[in-house]
């Protein structure tokens, strides 16, 4: 018995070596997918780390004086910050077009020159980009520190005595202690870290009570969610509005977008390969023979492929919209239009993967490969403004980007095709796709007259 089950494990592994498309998956796959989500996570090829990434933020400077120039210049030297200084702030992050927006109001340079406490500075916030948001927010506060020193320690401080409800004749005296306190921030710090370190050394630390944890997390809480305020930081979240009044769920939109296209290819990909098998059998010798035949069979294919991306478009939005309240009814005709775009550009992908492989377990393997690597880098699987500058540049390579920028814009931001006074549009994705299907289904014919259709 085990001598026939070694001939069988032998005539296995001959057949499965083989098989070039089952080694493929196998073996580069893995790999290749590994190298591909390691780089965008930041990590290095052999250990050598990668750049970090910068967020991109937008500042509006409407005070113009030296001290708002000292800030910009400040915020400019925050290495995980990309800056650029434009107007209109507000509208490039209701767009989607930068994670963040910061404005220095009228008033600050005086107020800081007199001593005063300056005007808050707004930060208007995506709360598409989580991540982004809360990455800003970290790299602003030391600066915002040490830009408006005693202004702000007095701005926070005294907003610290109202939170603390302490009386009138007591909080003057109070207040100069905390500024006090506040400007030697650096010293105290340097104290706690030292303290921190020895209390790391000792064999038992102490666990505070278990019935006031609740109430610490809570006052925790409290403070981190008052911290922006109490550094004069204003923070709007620039949450799109609804015809129907409920919220918006930038995570449901982006899942959606992300399901309509790297779906969408794998289904017209498998589907184009029919074409590979109809040849492989002789059915597409058969059809040759038709009157007229000639490119009309690859056209079919491409009607019949539109058609059939049409149908799952339509059934996972409307799946969408009834279970997770996508609003698609209220963005229909933009959404159909980069719908029925999508659907032509991906059927010309999948078309030129079947012209271009001969077999259709190397059109497996190959298309497998690069739609999960144009997903990755493309922004379906997670956010591009996480990903390395590069990385984000690189996905603009593909049609994938594109699709998420036209599907994500229109049902998180409510854009539509055409841009309006209050709101850009997604026009600009729709051309690029159209233009790209229009140029990978004229390869895809090419092939085919040159391998399917000769005599």
């Amino acid at each position: 018995m085990i001598q026939t089950a070694l001939t069988l494990l032998r005539k296995d592994l001959r057949l499965f070596v083989r098989d070039r498309t089952a080694l493929f998956f196998l073996l580069v796959l893995p790999i290749g997918l590994g190298a591909v989500m390691g780089t965008a996570m930041g990590g290095g090829m052999m250990g050598g780390g990668s750049k970090s990434r910068k967020i991109a933020i937008a500042i509006e400077d409407l005070d113009r004086t030296p001290q708002s120039q000292d800030l910009v210049e400040a915020v400019r030297g925050v290495s995980a910050l990309r800056v650029e200084v434009m107007s209109d702030v507000r509208r490039l992050v209701a767009d989607g077009d930068r994670a963040g927006g910061l404005v220095i109001p009228e008033g600050y340079g005086a107020a800081l020159a007199a001593g005063d406490a300056p005007p808050d500075l707004v930060l208007y916030r995506d709360p598409a980009k989580q991540i982004a948001s809360q990455v800003m927010v970290f790299q602003l506060s030391p600066v915002l520190f040490q830009q408006t020193a005693e202004g702000l320690g007095s701005r926070m401080m005294g907003r610290v005595t109202d939170l603390m409800d302490l009386p009138e004749a007591s909080r003057g005296a109070v207040t100069r202690e905390l500024v006090g306190s506040y400007l030697r921030v650096e010293d105290i710090m340097e104290g706690v870290e030292a303290a921190a370190a020895e209390a790391a050394d000792t064999s038992a630390p102490v666990a505070p009570p278990v019935e006031d944890a609740g109430e610490s997390e809570e006052e925790g809480t409290d403070i981190m969610e008052a911290l922006p305020g109490l550094m004069g930081l204003q923070i709007e979240d620039l949450s799109p509005p609804r015809a129907d009044g409920l919220p918006r769920s930038a995570g449901a939109s982006h899942a959606f977008s992300a399901m309509a296209v790297m779906m969408l290819l794998f289904n017209l990909v498998a589907f184009a390969g029919t074409l590979l098998e109809e040849r492989a059998e002789g059915t597409l010798d058969r059809l040759r023979l038709t009157p007229q035949a000639g490119r009309a069979v690859l056209l079919g294919k491409v009607m019949v492929t539109m058609l059939l991306a049409i149908v799952q478009l339509v059934l996972l939005f409307a799946f969408g919209a009834l279970a997770f309240k996508v609003p698609v009814l209220e963005h229909l005709p933009a959404l159909a239009a980069a719908s029925l775009i999508w659907a032509f550009a991906a059927s010309a992908l999948g078309l030129l993967f079947a012209t271009a492989c001969r077999t259709r377990k190397q059109m497996e393997g190959l298309s497998t490969l690069v739609i999960l690597v144009m997903s990755a880098v493309g922004g379906a699987w997670f956010p591009r403004e996480i990903l390395p500058e590069w990385f984000q540049t690189a996905g603009l390579v593909t049609p994938v980007a594109w699709a998420m920028d036209a599907f994500h814009g229109i049902l998180w931001y409510g854009k539509g095709v055409l841009s309006t006074p209050d709101l850009g549009g997604v026009m600009v994705p729709l051309l690029v796709l159209g233009g790209g299907g229009a140029v990978m289904l004229a390869v895809a014919f090419r092939l085919y007259q040159r391998s399917f259709d000769s005599a």
